[in-house]
């Protein structure tokens, strides 16, 4: 009964991903430059005023406003998610950013993993932005797919995302046309290895979903897609980067600004069923932030909330082959050893060793040689410009 009542919505999905607005509001304000959008949704609100909406994942710097004079839609709003936020406005440039927040230490371990990147590998960055030709896009979110894909099945996991993912593929390339959108790739000459998917709303970009190949784990391509992705920020005078809802410890180690989202529960103020659901929906959500805060709340309310909860997802777990490896001092004959070529997929499974070797080594791509041993299953041999390693998996 209750849950024919209410309706549920997520906030970015609406304005972000959809550029739409939802009826009952009269208009958004970004707090960051006074900038106001008037709501052109042509929707009836009449079709909503049976219904108690509950809008989650209202971000701090936007206001959405109901017109009290002209519609009968008022709103309780309780703050039940946290929001990880950095804010680039007291910053000049993207390393100001690093040293003021992150400070030296870990300033320098993320550059000094960006540094051994661009050193082993052939490395340049792109942002789609305001143009893409539609043979790529195709090709990127096949990419896309894929890295997401590979990511949570080693997690054992289903990305939320993939509920949504043939909405994504229709609305993108679009939205990257007309700027509300963009695909950050990182590539290691034609490969990509880091995709993210982010949606742009005047000053503000979103990171809506990141995606890294994991086989180079070693190299930190999440935090380098992020100094790569704050310098495109500032060259274009963004003041805010908002990576979303979830309790992820990269987000705490970056974000300046943790935050709570807003959630508003919209109800019809000339129907009184209507007012006290909505007030007891108010209390329980508060409540149950409240519990949870105390680790004290076994049940998640999900009737009102969209997707899954994944505070506590995104937790890496390296399931790589069980491995040895032995220091040897020669190549072995011509005859007991056969070259493969990792790019080839039948040789993938060796693909995160020989990226863990160069960024152990410090080697370069193009000395890179990697061979079976003909007479020994499983036993590989990756030779760089002065060292040899033996792999037995």
């Amino acid at each position: 009964m209750i849950n024919r009542r209410l309706q549920k919505f997520n906030f970015f999905f609406e304005f972000f991903e959809k550029s739409s607005m939802l009826p009952f509001y009269e208009s958004i304000t970004n707090n960051t430059n006074g900038g106001i959008v008037i709501n052109t949704n042509s929707e009836e609100i009449g079709r909503n005023k049976n219904k108690v909406s509950v809008v989650n994942f209202i971000p701090p710097y936007l206001d959405a406003k109901i017109n009290i004079q002209s519609s009968p839609y008022r709103a309780f709003q309780v703050k039940p998610r946290t929001g990880f936020i950095m804010d680039l406005s007291p910053f000049s440039n993207a390393d100001d950013y690093l040293k003021s927040h992150l400070g030296s230490k870990n300033r320098r371990n993320i550059l000094s993993r960006l540094k051994r990147l661009e050193t082993c590998f052939d490395i340049t960055y792109k942002s789609y932005f305001g143009e893409i030709e539609k043979v790529e896009y195709d090709f990127l979110f096949g990419e896309f797919e894929r890295m997401i894909s590979n990511r949570f099945e080693q997690r054992g996991d289903e990305h939320v995302g993939f509920q949504r993912w043939d909405d994504y593929k229709e609305s993108v390339y679009d939205l990257i046309r007309n700027k509300r959108a963009s695909l950050f790739v990182i590539y290691d000459q034609n490969k990509p290895i880091v995709i993210n998917l982010n949606y742009h709303y005047q000053n503000i970009l979103d990171i809506a979903i990141p995606s890294y190949d994991i086989d180079y784990f070693k190299f930190g391509l999440g935090q380098t897609a992020l100094v790569k992705q704050l310098e495109w920020c500032f060259q274009n005078n963004y003041v805010r980067v908002d990576l979303r809802w979830g309790e992820l410890a990269y987000k705490r180690l970056w974000c300046n600004a943790i935050m709570k989202y807003k959630c508003d529960i919209v109800y019809n103020k000339n129907i009184p069923t209507s007012i006290l659901l909505a007030f007891f929906i108010s209390k329980g959500v508060n409540m149950k932030r409240a519990l949870e805060d105390r680790k004290m709340w076994p049940i998640n309310l999900k009737f009102l909330f969209n997707g899954k909860d994944n505070e506590n997802s995104g937790k890496h777990v390296d399931e790589v082959a069980v491995a040895r490896f032995e220091e040897l001092e020669a190549l072995p004959s011509q005859e007991e050893i056969r070259i493969l070529d990792v790019n080839k997929e039948e040789f993938r499974f060796l693909r995160n060793h020989v990226y863990n070797f160069q960024y152990a080594k410090n080697e370069h791509t193009g000395n890179i040689g990697v061979y079976s041993i003909n007479t020994e299953k499983m036993s590989y041999i990756i030779q760089g410009k002065s060292k040899l390693q033996k792999l037995i998996l």
